[in-house]
């Protein structure tokens, strides 16, 4: 369930395709209908025709704008880095986004064996995805606040029921503050919960 905090941040990006690269991307079911990058709620997905990136933007470590490339190493399907693994979406050799991960995820491979570091996209803007990206960052602090308050306008009794109802054992000799830190703490299963029972 999506609350009115996550619909707030939704942002597409569309890739910039230069005439070459769309021809060479073609054979491998990549085109412009099938390519972008989203932030929807607390997630970006970066899709390549066939291939998805999907992380929580907390996974973020930062982005920034990179480019040019040299077009051989790029041109054509997704590529990974021989250094490092990261993965590279591009439609251009001009510029772009290069998005780098506190923990590595899948994407080039459908088996998850493979785990990249860093994503790069060539999305029309590259200046505007790296701005939402700092936007997303608010948008999570701003989101984690507005929980805290919410539960810190509760009575410690109502916690310790808002707690057995979700699940949490262990929290009926617990302190206000601890019982906030652990329902804050908890699991995203939980925390989906919380949004559901506390945000209007």
């Amino acid at each position: 369930m999506i609350t009115p905090l996550e619909d707030s941040l939704t942002a597409v990006h569309r890739f910039a395709f230069h005439p070459v690269f769309r021809v060479a991307s073609l054979p491998f079911g990549v085109d412009p209908g099938n390519c972008r990058v989203e932030l929807l709620g607390t997630r970006l997905t970066a899709t390549f025709g066939p291939w998805t990136i999907s992380t929580p933007l907390d996974n973020i470590e930062d982005a920034q704008v990179t480019g040019p490339y040299d077009w051989y190493k790029v041109i054509g399907p997704p590529h990974l880095s021989a250094s490092d693994s990261g993965i590279t979406f591009a439609s251009n050799a001009t510029s772009g986004v290069c998005i780098r991960f506190r923990d590595p995820v899948p994407g080039i491979e459908p088996f998850g064996w493979i785990k990249h570091p860093g994503l790069t996209v060539t999305v029309e803007d590259p200046a505007r995805l790296v701005a939402d990206l700092t936007d997303g960052e608010r948008h999570l602090d701003d989101r984690a606040r507005d929980e805290r308050s919410v539960l810190e306008a509760r009575t410690a009794a109502e916690l310790r029921t808002l707690a057995r109802d979700l699940g949490i054992a262990g929290t009926s000799s617990m302190k206000k503050a601890d019982l906030i830190d652990r329902m804050l703490a908890d699991d995203e299963t939980t925390a989906a919960l919380l949004d559901r029972e506390l945000v209007d």
